[in-house]
């Protein structure tokens, strides 16, 4: 895994809880979502039970794998900045913490370090690469 890589996993995971966020908030709708019928003959609520109980089981289990992934992206995060604060070079450190923990566009980064977005680049190859020297001697070490 290149040090890319494993900087972007916390992104990778925050898109997925969004994406899960989305499907909870559909499946909540869906499950309080009440429709109305005029008609004289009484129906059989069995059905649409049966439907409200599939509903919100799998609203149950996306919450319960949001809290997982929410639980697994706090802990990668520390994990991730433990790593970036290992860059010694401070303007490199703050491109890589704004992008990987702050997960802030390269023309967010460039105007809160009042630097042009080529030069927040430079910054990102240099601190990349420091990154992976730092975490390829970490492995030799363990």
């Amino acid at each position: 895994m290149t040090a890319k890589e494993y900087l972007k996993q916390a992104w990778n995971i925050d898109q997925k809880i969004n994406d899960k966020l989305d499907q909870a908030a559909r499946l909540r709708e869906m499950a309080t979502k009440v429709t109305s019928t005029l008609s004289d003959a009484p129906r059989s609520g069995s059905h649409d039970n049966h439907k409200l109980d599939d509903i919100i089981a799998r609203l149950v289990e996306t919450e319960e794998e949001i809290n997982k992934d929410i639980d697994r992206l706090i802990n990668l995060k520390l994990d991730i900045l433990k790593v970036v604060w290992s860059v010694e070079d401070d303007a490199c450190r703050k491109v890589l913490e704004l992008r990987y923990h702050d997960f802030k566009s390269w023309s967010d980064i460039a105007l809160e370090m009042k630097v042009s977005i080529r030069w927040v680049h430079t910054l990102h190859s240099r601190g990349l690469k420091k990154v992976e020297k730092n975490l390829s001697s970490s492995v030799k070490m363990h």
